[in-house]
């Protein structure tokens, strides 16, 4: 009988000890600072997220992306179709053409993102000088500064994900984070 409730015991251990707690389950956001292919520096993912695992990926254009995130398309990466840009208070959206009554996206932290990356643009020189402080990627100090405070491990490689979308389309637009930046050498 003893033994009866030790292995009981140890059974009812291993069973409960082996669930986990799951957050339930939302829409979530990426984006990459990276020249692409197809000539853009930004590309943009979306993705259900429970907490352990990443499902229903699908990569997005720049207007899908705003499209979806603003609430202006109906999607399961956005249910409610909340406006996050509005949330976090962005210059981001949709914005309709009197003349034409066509809709069009903009977002002018996405526009910004590539300096992070770049000291000049890599493809149209005439948009200026971008923060990094290494022609094709940033300095040590301000890639240490990106994994400390973004998860980013590498530029090329890594999206800002989740929150991070959030808090790097903000920072981009903050003068004091942007000088910052520029001082990580």
């Amino acid at each position: 009988m003893n033994i009866l409730i030790k292995i009981l015991l140890i059974l009812s251990l291993a069973l409960t000890s082996s669930f986990m707690l799951v957050s339930p389950p939302h829409g979530a956001f990426g984006i990459k600072v990276s020249y692409q292919s197809t000539g853009a520096i930004t590309s943009f993912i979306a993705y259900i997220d429970n907490g352990r695992a990443q499902t229903h990926l699908k990569y997005l254009s720049k207007n899908e992306f705003i499209k979806i995130a603003s609430g202006h398309w109906p999607s399961i990466y956005n249910p409610t179709r909340k406006d996050y840009f509005e949330e976090k208070k962005l210059l981001c959206g949709m914005v309709k053409d009197s003349f034409t009554l066509k809709d069009y996206a903009y977002c002018i932290p996405i526009d910004s993102l590539w300096k992070i990356h770049y000291e000049r643009h890599p493809i149209d020189i005439t948009l200026g000088d971008g923060w990094s402080n290494k022609q094709f990627n940033p300095s040590l100090s301000q890639e240490l500064f990106l994994y400390q405070n973004y998860g980013i491990k590498t530029i090329d490689g890594d999206y800002f994900k989740d929150s991070n979308v959030w808090k790097i389309l903000t920072d981009v637009m903050d003068y004091k984070w942007i000088e910052h930046y520029k001082t990580l050498k």
